[in-house]
């Protein structure tokens, strides 16, 4: 894109912010002046014996009723000061911090109040008696981030990290598992901050499996800061499990229904300055039916005038996954953490297809097309962190990070197509073998509770090995001949160098986040088979710019730019040629380079003790994505799958969330609106464009201590695409669950999808030479019971570990 269209979008996004900052800051304002007309207290927390201030404690504020609702969640600063702002009135405080006995008394709220001490006792047998009582809100927000907590939503126990993801701002789910962040499908998903192979390959598998049961938190950045990789267009979803405690604790949990399964397990520990925690899942289904329609109808005079597709696929899938973490404090001020994940699984799929073709003057050809598809992918990684912290100095830190991960993926694919008594036998056996290096450090330097930098480098080295080979036949009792044109061998490297700086700045009620970070790309491929090398050099500024500022106490106004970049990665590269079906052949293309996107983003965040609103504006611009397409020739009647960087696509979203929490009712709501339109800039024929959108909602109503009915569902219709653009598709589900002993034991029935026995999705193609439509009719109504079994103390560790985290591979 030249520079001359990029300050024409920008100036026309940037008038339609100025007209809706015209139509939304009023209500806003009026909602956050609400808060504006309180009495502001200020306390000091000290400890009883020695009179020691106490930092970073947590103190909430509630109301003196039958409600008990949140008025006030904060922590007291590295003074032991902290302030609360409330109506006058009575009002039931609580203090909390680890090592000594929770505080908690009534508190009269009245103007011109002094400032008061609060003293602490010591706890006598802190490690088997000290509870952490305080009450978290279910959503929170910090500057460059919105956070989760899932310790406060009851129903996460029960649930996988699919079903969750509903229930977060800026996050939406469709009924087959496809989540958005910010309107796009594009983003990264971290654990712990680092990126594991369990997200590389099909991250809506691995969410599926993920049981919210481990998880203490997640993390959602819109718009990331010079410090992440470029990488990840719609930003970064950061899962935190839960860390180790004082003494132990784990559980045990299970689901099944009628058409999947998962199971999981996590133990935890802590003995003096030694802590591991660890995890292992596995999810699956039976063998899923599903019936497959296609159908290619030429617009221009072809070989023939109509092929139909109609046929069966049978769906066998495992996966499962292994998460270990030890950790040792050398000191109170450096840890040093060891890491390792194992993983993987396999799918088979059988398909049996019946092609009717149609021609102008002969005869329907009848022809059969049957498929055996099988992928192994087992994979596993290791790292190591050390982290040093500075005495007196909290916010400042130092970081080494090395990590390694390692994966191979085995593939054998056999067709057979038979058409009027010719058949034609295919054999093709794939296997590649991936390798990824990390080495990265960071600096955080405070130089005033103002000003802050973050600085850091990272280098990253993948190294690929791969072999493709197809064989044919066309008699039963023959031998498999290699067909050496469509067979390859590849190696393929890719480097990547970067570095940053980040500086945060505060200017009276302004918050700034600016910075810049730089990355030079080497790739070295060579695809033996076909004599194709792929010889890429290139280098990358991502500026990044944000700026909020708080209104009132509850209202946040928040404007960022940001740049973003994705590489392509084997998969997309490799130009091997997929030709099971002869008139449907797909293939990469060697020749892509890394694409880039634009985006403008205006926020507005209303966060008032349980209740939680935010609106939100975001327009984008590609002018190089990656995007498949397909090609209809005419001639032979062949359609053609590939990748290429001609894909430009605009778009602008409107995202409203709405989230509240009563006595024993919760629930929310999310609604996204984007109009996109996506073009060919190579194929002037091939563009779509129009408003599509998705609104969900969910709830979670306690009726009393052990029992709860939850539940959620939607509408949703996904963004247009140059191909497969997807109607629109209703989702829902509710949940029954109850606990036994002490709430140790958590049993859940759930019903998904009850109404229809089956689901049709459509598809469609269009182009002014072709249009293809697609329908998939697949098993819809799930019904599955589960159940949860907690074992051990509950008490978790303060301490927070950080890691290496790639975020910039396409993921495919």
């Amino acid at each position: 894109m030249n520079q001359i269209n990029l300050y024409a979008i920008i100036n026309r996004y940037t008038k339609l912010f100025v007209y809706c900052l015209f139509f939304i800051l009023p209500f806003f304002s009026v909602l956050g002046l609400q808060a504006q007309d309180k009495v502001k207290f200020v306390g000091i927390l000290k400890d009883n014996a020695n009179q020691n201030i106490i930092a970073f404690a947590t103190i909430r504020l509630t109301k003196n009723d039958l409600s008990k609702s949140i008025v006030s969640n904060t922590l007291s600063d590295s003074t032991g000061h902290f302030t609360i702002s409330a109506d006058t009135g009575s009002y039931l405080l609580s203090i909390n911090f680890f090592g000594y006995i929770k505080l908690e008394q009534t508190l009269k709220v009245y103007k011109d109040m002094p400032a008061a001490v609060f003293l602490m006792k010591p706890s006598n047998n802190q490690l088997a008696q000290i509870n952490v009582t305080a009450q978290k809100a279910l959503i929170t927000q910090d500057k460059d981030k919105l956070v989760y907590n899932l310790d406060q939503d009851p129903s996460a126990k029960s649930e996988n990290l699919t079903e969750i993801f509903r229930k977060i701002p800026m996050l939406s789910v469709d009924g087959e598992g496809n989540v958005q962040l910010n309107g796009q499908a594009n983003y990264k998903v971290l654990l712990n901050g680092r990126e594991t192979a369990m997200f590389a390959q099909s991250t809506k598998d691995a969410l599926r499996g993920f049981p919210g049961a481990v998880v203490s938190k997640i993390e959602v950045i819109t718009a990331p800061s010079a410090k992440y990789d470029a990488e990840g267009i719609g930003g970064l979803i950061n899962i935190i499990t839960k860390k180790s405690i004082l003494g132990y604790n784990g559980y045990l949990s299970a689901y099944y229904s009628n058409i999947n399964y998962q199971t999981s397990t996590n133990f935890s520990a802590r003995a003096g300055k030694f802590a591991m925690t660890g995890t292992y899942f596995l999810s699956g289904n039976y063998s899923n039916k599903s019936q497959v329609t296609s159908e290619t109808i030429p617009l221009k005079p072809s070989v023939y005038q109509r092929r139909f597709l109609e046929g069966e696929r049978i769906t066998d899938r495992f996966l499962n996954n292994g998460l270990l973490e030890t950790s040792y404090n050398i000191d109170s001020l450096q840890t040093v953490v060891a890491y390792a994940n194992i993983g993987g699984g396999n799918n088979k799929n059988r398909f049996a297809q019946d092609i009717t073709t149609s021609f102008e003057n002969l005869v329907e050809q009848k022809s059969v097309f049957d498929q055996n598809v099988r992928n192994n992918s087992p994979s596993f990684g290791i790292g190591t962190d050390f982290v040093k912290k500075f005495k007196n100095k909290p916010d400042k830190e130092l970081s080494f990070r090395l990590n390694g991960q390692f994966s191979k993926i085995e593939g054998l694919n056999n067709s057979l197509m038979n058409t009027a008594g010719a058949a034609l036998f295919r054999h093709n056996e794939s296997y590649s073998k991936n390798r990824e290096y990390t080495a990265q450090t960071d600096f955080i330097q405070p130089f005033t509770k103002l000003l802050k930098l973050e600085t850091g480098a990272k280098f990253i080295f993948r190294n690929a090995q791969a072999n493709y080979l197809s064989s044919s036949k066309t008699d039963e009792n023959s031998s498999f001949e290699p067909d050496y044109n469509n067979s390859d061998d590849f190696a393929y490297k890719q480097r990547v160098y970067s570095g940053y700086g980040s500086l945060s700045f505060i200017l009276k009620k302004l918050n700034f986040r600016t910075g810049i970070r730089v990355e030079n790309t080497v790739v070295d491929g060579n695809f033996f088979s076909s004599n194709t090398s792929v010889r890429q050099n290139y280098t990358t500024l991502i500026p990044d710019f944000s700026t909020n500022t708080k209104l009132s106490k509850n209202y946040t106004v928040i404007f960022s730019y940001t740049k973003r970049l994705q590489r392509p990665y084997i998969n997309t590269l490799n130009p091997f040629i997929n030709n099971n079906d002869p008139l449907n052949i797909s293939y990469g293309n060697p020749n892509l380079s890394a694409q880039t996107i634009h985006t403008l983003s205006f926020q507005n965040r209303l966060l008032k003790g349980v209740n939680f609103i935010t609106f939100g504006i975001n327009a984008s611009y590609s002018g190089n994505m990656i995007v498949q397409f397909t090609t209809f020739n005419a001639i032979n009647g062949v359609s053609t799958t590939q990748y290429g960087n001609v894909g430009k696509n605009r778009e602008v979203s409107a995202l409203v969330t709405l989230s509240t929490s009563l006595k024993k009712v919760s629930g929310g709501v999310n609604a996204t609106l984007r109009y996109n339109k996506i073009q060919n800039t190579i194929i002037v024929t091939q563009q779509e464009e129009g408003f599509s959108w998705q609104v969900a909602g969910y709830f979670n109503y306690k009726l009393f201590k052990s029992f709860s009915i939850s539940g959620n569902g939607g509408i949703d219709r996904q963004a247009y695409s140059l191909i497969n653009t997807y109607n629109t598709f209703p989702f829902y589900q509710i949940n029954f669950g109850y606990k036994f002993f002490n709430e140790k034991l958590s049993t859940t029935v759930n019903f998904n999808r009850f109404l229809n026995k089956w689901r049709t999705n459509s598809a469609f193609t269009e182009d002014a030479n072709f249009n293809t439509i697609s329908t998939f009719r697949s098993p819809y109504r799930v019904t599955y019971v589960g159940f949860t079994y907690n074992f051990g103390t509950l008490k978790e560790n303060l301490t927070r570990k950080k890691g290496v985290n790639n975020d910039d591979l396409i993921n495919n």
